[in-house]
């Protein structure tokens, strides 16, 4: 008897064990890679932690050395410190100041402040103890206080120059000077409304 020869597998039969191969291999992939990303995530997470750690325990110990420097010091050194920590802040809000109104400047830009909201203005508001100026506060107060700037129109040279008249016509016939008083002909050529006829536009 012969033996029983099996068909050959259809190509749709061996494509869809491929692909159930490959779906099981990515989806162990992906376990793994998401275990790899879990795994790396706590690894940094507890190096953050180490890091904050000794960054607490290395601020403590200077706070400490300084601590033991003061105490060490004698009187005429702890005055000469004490002397140039006051001229280091001193300069400090010097500086802050004029920082506070350059920021001043820059935040007006393009923007009308309103009646006397300067006069409000209040500096050292805006700097801290250790003479840092604070931004946000300076916009807001700039925000509060300020209108958004009328735009400028340029001078073209156009239209009509010299001394404005005083709202009255130009007086162009004899006619119109005929029903005026002298006092108003007077007043009429001194606002040049006579200009046009004594020839002089």
């Amino acid at each position: 008897m012969l033996p029983k020869v099996q068909p050959p597998e259809s190509k749709d039969a061996a494509d869809t064990d491929e692909s159930a191969d490959a779906q099981t291999d990515e989806a162990s992939n992906t376990d793994e890679s998401e275990t790899d990303l879990k795994a790396e995530l706590e690894k940094w997470k507890a190096m953050s932690r180490k890091n904050e750690a000794q960054a607490k325990a290395n601020a403590s110990a200077t706070k400490e050395l300084e601590a033991i420097k003061q105490a060490s010091l004698t009187d005429q050194e702890r005055l000469i410190e004490s002397t140039r920590e006051e001229t280091r802040q001193a300069v400090r809000l010097e500086y802050a100041a004029k920082l506070v109104d350059a920021e001043l400047k820059s935040a007006l830009t393009g923007k009308t402040l309103q009646g006397n909201a300067l006069l409000d203005f209040n500096k050292s508001a805006f700097i801290d103890d250790s003479g840092d100026i604070d931004t946000d506060a300076i916009q807001a107060w700039v925000e509060a206080h300020t209108k958004p700037a009328e735009p400028s129109f340029p001078d073209l040279g156009q239209g009509e120059r010299g001394k404005p008249n005083s709202g009255s016509a130009q007086i162009r016939s004899r006619e119109e000077l005929s029903n005026m008083t002298p006092q108003d002909i007077l007043a009429a050529r001194k606002d040049g409304r006579l200009d046009a006829l004594m020839g002089k536009q």
